[in-house]
């Protein structure tokens, strides 16, 4: 367990996002300095930042660039950006959603585009949570909760087109507090203590599965076939991911992952990483609590 940083009551960490590919690992953080900072996992410092909302940055995502074009997708706003490496999406009180161009380069080498490429004011509550994935050949879908318990997916196509796709009202009990984008299009989201999974085909959204963590599910991150959902409780759920995103296995819990008195997660992000020695696959997990602390840890499989 290494902390690279703590955050403080009056600068809590919102919402964390870390990619690990040839430019290193790096961790993408938003707070309520309305700020998303970029930080280096083996460097321990901040390489990269960017001023991007009016209001506490709430929700963040990315995804690598492949087979899109930034210029195609969001038009004129985007053609300075053609060199970019990957697309970040963030969300906010302030009920935008907002997408960015990011450079990852070797050596923990980060630059961030001052100005967004994309803008979208569709939602109607403050943003809580946001994902984005690539409609491989067509352009991007971008996913939003809300924090009335709505739920809003937009598609930003070839042409320039931005359109909203799906729009869930919003119902009682909370939050629309966590939403994931997996590969064949499927979509995850938290409701309360619930999860359900939805299927982006042919134009449409539609809902396939539902489960209970048992505690408020705060945030999600996909690692393989598997969700990991970090909760009220400050415990992490492991949740199987079955054929066409059906969940017919109970959550693995672990307890109090931010040390013994774990305070609520509020935010995770995680990838794989190399096998053991004896096999057994491992994963690299980064939490944010409620506190204002950061944590990245390891989870390795039991035989």
């Amino acid at each position: 367990l290494k902390e690279l940083r703590t955050h403080s009551s009056t600068d809590p960490l919102a919402c964390l996002a870390l990619t690990d590919d040839a430019g290193g690992r790096i961790a993408f953080a938003g707070g309520h300095d309305d700020v998303v900072f970029a930080y280096g996992l083996n460097s321990a410092c901040a390489l990269a930042s960017v001023y991007s909302h009016r209001d506490a940055v709430t929700g963040i995502d990315l995804i690598k660039r492949s087979s899109f074009d930034n210029s195609a997708v969001f038009g004129d706003a985007a053609a300075s950006s053609v060199k970019s490496t990957h697309i970040m999406v963030t969300g906010s009180y302030d009920a935008t959603v907002k997408v960015w161009a990011v450079t990852v380069a070797a050596g923990e080498t980060v630059a961030i585009d001052r100005n967004p490429i994309a803008e979208l004011f569709d939602a109607d509550a403050s943003i809580a949570s946001v994902a984005v994935t690539e409609i491989y050949g067509s352009g991007v879908a971008i996913a939003a909760g809300c924090s009335d318990g709505s739920l809003i997916v937009w598609v930003c196509t070839k042409n320039g087109g931005k359109k909203v796709l799906h729009k869930e009202e919003a119902r009682r009990g909370g939050s629309c507090a966590a939403v994931k984008w997996a590969p064949g299009n499927y979509l995850f989201a938290s409701f309360g203590n619930r999860v359900a999974s939805y299927l982006l085909s042919n134009g449409t959204l539609r809902p396939v599965s539902k489960i209970s963590a048992e505690s408020p599910v705060h945030c999600l991150t996909l690692i393989e076939e598997n969700l990991f959902a970090g909760c009220a409780d400050g415990g992490l759920r492991m949740i199987p991911i079955g054929e066409g995103a059906h969940f017919n296995t109970s959550p693995q819990p672990w307890r109090g992952v931010n040390g013994e008195k774990s305070p609520a997660l509020i935010s995770i992000s995680g990838s794989k990483i190399q096998r053991s020695e004896s096999g057994q696959r491992r994963y690299l997990i980064a939490t944010g609590s409620v506190d204002g602390n950061m944590a990245v840890f390891e989870l390795e499989e039991t035989s």
